[in-house]
């Protein structure tokens, strides 16, 4: 009984430690415009700060646009077998992309990776949609399963 009365004697004593130094004056910036000029043709903004600090901020000049048309990619997909439709999780017909006028597909050897396809002859294995093609550029036919 008589550390439980100690005990609760210790934990209701708030007992104040020493008062601890002083903290450092915190420092404000304030941020104004900055026109464009010579210096800065497409203006900005200065922050100064109290302590002395200064930033200059400079707005940057916009890219030239692009030309419709001419500086896209068009990806056209390609199936490689005929007739099968993808059905998860029964049937997957293999798809390549035609890019720039040459036809592209995944070689699945080695964790598969995206390999051009030359024109001759190849086989799709396709879960339930194996079949033998012929390429020619972008073009896929004799598909025969």
């Amino acid at each position: 009984m008589k550390y439980l009365v100690l005990f609760l004697a210790l934990g209701l004593c708030a007992c104040p430690g020493p008062q601890g130094p002083a903290g450092l004056n915190g420092s404000s910036c304030t941020v104004t415009t900055v026109p464009n000029s010579s210096v800065t043709p497409n203006g900005g903004a200065l922050m100064s700060c109290t302590d002395g600090t200064q930033a200059l901020i400079l707005n940057g000049s916009n890219g030239t646009n692009g030309t419709n048309g001419t500086n896209g990619t068009v990806i056209t997909p390609v199936q490689l077998c005929k007739n099968p439709v993808t059905t998860y999780p029964n049937t997957f017909a293999e798809v390549a992309f035609c890019i720039n006028g040459e036809l592209y597909g995944v070689y699945s050897v080695n964790d598969g990776f995206l390999s051009p396809l030359p024109d001759g002859t190849y086989s799709s294995d396709g879960v339930n949609a194996s079949c033998t093609f012929t390429v020619t550029g972008c073009t896929v036919s004799n598909q025969s399963n």
